[in-house]
């Protein structure tokens, strides 16, 4: 008899809300290191943000992971279900991914005018679509796509040496890292963000929390002192990440505002630990917040979690346009709000064509991917 399927992680939405907020706020505050003086504290701070959030596509990967090694990894692989994994996964991030990618396209080239004929519009999409360059924040698609084509080979490996589960954090940073160096001396490819080996050691962690998550979940429950193991583990994880950001912050702030190169192996260091132990961060934040939240704070990043796939694909389109019409001058407190309504239209703008596409829009996926089935936060009762 296969095993049940396991129960939803309610938290993982509250984690997911929070990261598709940390999305909005890079994009929101990118034109800002481009066009503020670099002396000046506004350009401090705002690099400060935009780095700092810059954790939002790579915590999905590791939560994408964790979810799909916590559903499939304790059920009986057969044909069937790697046959249903690909035709639910697949189709509802290929079609949008094949769709928003033609909208990018046709914003982009002015509504295809920049191309001298259809076989030249042809052969540009085809290029775009196979390299997840149709428009900057797609490759997180193109790269998600990668992954579940490779899951099924993960699963199956780890399924049949069950005995390399306990390793695979580590293996993660030694295939990525390897990848890395092996780009930098000898392929020298210049989208390596693409690609998903660079992103290995986010997934790998993703799937050994997964496969485990009861049993860590249970271990750290166990928490009752001050100075437990399990505190010291999180003050240890919290320490290393808060290091990280502050050298990753350093080193962009150094180089956008003095010019300081630094190689590209350390950007990649920092930027490695940084986004690794964000992600493990926001999944401590997460679950705190629905445990101890007030519910309407769980409801809402609930809900923006639901919907974060639809919203990450649709807000550029917002900011966009938003950018191309709307200035509200060259005053400092002009332009703080400036920023800050550019944020409230990606964020508002998406939810108010997501929401209703993907719930009262019989082919809504086509857009969005997969109609929530009814998931809301999950009611918390209040000990007194």
């Amino acid at each position: 008899m296969g095993i049940q399927k396991k129960a939803p992680i309610f938290e993982l939405n509250v984690v997911r809300g929070l990261a598709i907020l940390a999305v909005l706020i890079v994009h929101a505050t990118s034109v800002t290191v481009g066009t503020l003086d670099p002396s000046s504290t506004s350009f401090f701070a705002y690099n400060a943000a935009n780095t700092f959030f810059r954790i939002g596509t790579t915590t999905f990967i590791l939560l994408s992971s964790f979810v799909l090694f916590y559903s499939y990894y304790h059920r009986e692989l057969t044909g069937k279900l790697v046959r249903n994994f690909y035709k639910r996964r697949l189709l509802y991030i290929l079609v949008p991914y094949f769709v928003f990618s033609l909208i990018y396209i046709a914003v982009t080239s002015q509504y295809f005018q920049n191309y001298g004929g259809f076989n030249e519009f042809l052969s540009d999409f085809g290029n775009k679509l196979m390299m997840g360059s149709a428009y900057p924040h797609l490759y997180f698609v193109f790269i998600s796509i990668q992954f579940y084509l490779l899951f099924p080979i993960f699963l199956w490996l780890l399924k049949r040496y069950p005995g390399l589960v306990k390793h695979i954090i580590w293996i993660g940073f030694v295939i990525q890292f390897s990848y890395s160096l092996y780009n930098h001396f000898v392929i020298k490819y210049p989208n390596v963000g693409s690609i998903s080996l660079s992103y290995m050691s986010h997934y790998l962690t993703g799937a050994f929390i997964g496969i485990y998550y009861e049993s860590i979940k249970a271990w750290f429950a166990k928490a009752k002192s001050t100075f437990s193991r399990q505190r010291i583990v999180i003050a240890g994880i919290f320490v290393t990440w808060a290091l990280a950001v502050a050298g990753h912050i350093y080193l962009y702030y150094s180089l956008r505002a003095y010019g300081v190169a630094f190689d590209s192996k350390i950007f990649h260091l920092f930027w490695s630990l940084h986004t690794f132990f964000s992600a493990l961060v926001l999944i401590f934040i997460g679950h705190w917040i629905y445990k101890h939240g007030k519910p309407w704070l769980i409801n809402t990043l609930t809900q923006l979690g639901i919907y974060s796939f639809g919203i990450y694909l649709i807000h550029p389109l917002f900011l966009l346009f938003y950018r191309r019409f709307v200035y509200f001058g060259n005053e400092m407190i002009q332009y703080h709000l400036w920023i800050l309504s550019c944020f409230l239209v990606a964020l508002l703008g998406s939810l108010l064509i997501v929401y209703p596409v993907l719930n009262w829009v019989k082919g809504g996926w086509l857009l969005f991917g997969a109609r929530p089935k009814g998931v809301q936060a999950k009611p918390r009762e209040k000990s007194h």
